[in-house]
């Protein structure tokens, strides 16, 4: 018969073995539900990328109209704006949207809230060009002779921005902005045009571009604000 001693060495034995399960059940639990209710973020941008291809299929079968860009002030272009941002983001993945103040504070300073010349003549709201003769497009005034470049035209205006989100989302000059801006996303932060625009030094030529557009987003979000 065991004496006192070893019964004692064998319960606390018994005890330490079943203190060392208990914790690998817990840790084996509690990976569990971690790994069910919070997924690491391939998981998430795994599921997020199967929904987005989901709902861009349901939208194509929607076969959606693109809305008119008609306007005669400065708070009918806004509006008209979004209804053409709104039509452009239900086709676009939500990591390749670019912020509606982005694009409208670059149309209205590049365009002269859709006034200019390239604006009325060739639906042109970012000064957008080409390279190409073949591509349709407009010279600028004074200049007859092909000069190496155009400002493009297209068949609305709704098209122009389409044009610039996908130059947003491609070209090579504009990599710093989709890299702070999958930043962003990455945190759950939400898209801050102002830092944005900073990114897009090489759109124009002017030295204060970004401090432009700043201004021009900031006027817009007053005309919003008192409509």
């Amino acid at each position: 018969m065991p004496s006192k001693h070893q019964w004692e060495k064998w319960v606390h034995k018994a005890w330490y073995f079943t203190k060392v399960l208990f914790a690998i059940m817990a840790l084996m639990i509690g990976s569990y539900f971690y790994g069910t209710y919070s997924p690491n973020k391939t998981a998430i941008a795994e599921v997020n990328a199967e929904l987005d291809v989901f709902y861009m299929n349901k939208i194509e079968e929607m076969d959606l109209q693109e809305p008119e860009s008609t306007y005669i002030n400065d708070t009918q272009f806004i509006r008209a704006m979004h209804k053409c941002i709104n039509y452009i983001n239900f086709k676009t993945p939500k990591h390749l949207r670019v912020p509606y103040e982005m694009i409208i504070g670059q149309a209205a300073l590049e365009s002269g809230w859709g006034t200019s010349r390239f604006a009325k003549e060739a639906n042109n709201l970012f000064g957008i060009r080409t390279w190409s003769k073949d591509t349709p497009h407009l010279l600028p005034q004074g200049i007859d002779k092909w000069p190496g470049w155009g400002v493009r035209a297209f068949a609305s205006k709704c098209d122009s921005v389409k044009e610039y989100v996908r130059l947003l989302n491609n070209h090579n000059a504009y990599e710093d902005f989709r890299v702070l801006r999958q930043k962003m996303i990455d945190k759950n932060l939400q898209l801050d045009s102002f830092q944005l625009i900073k990114t897009l030094d090489k759109f124009s030529t002017t030295k204060d571009y970004d401090k432009r557009v700043i201004r021009m987003i900031k006027k817009i979000r007053k005309l919003e604000e008192n409509k």
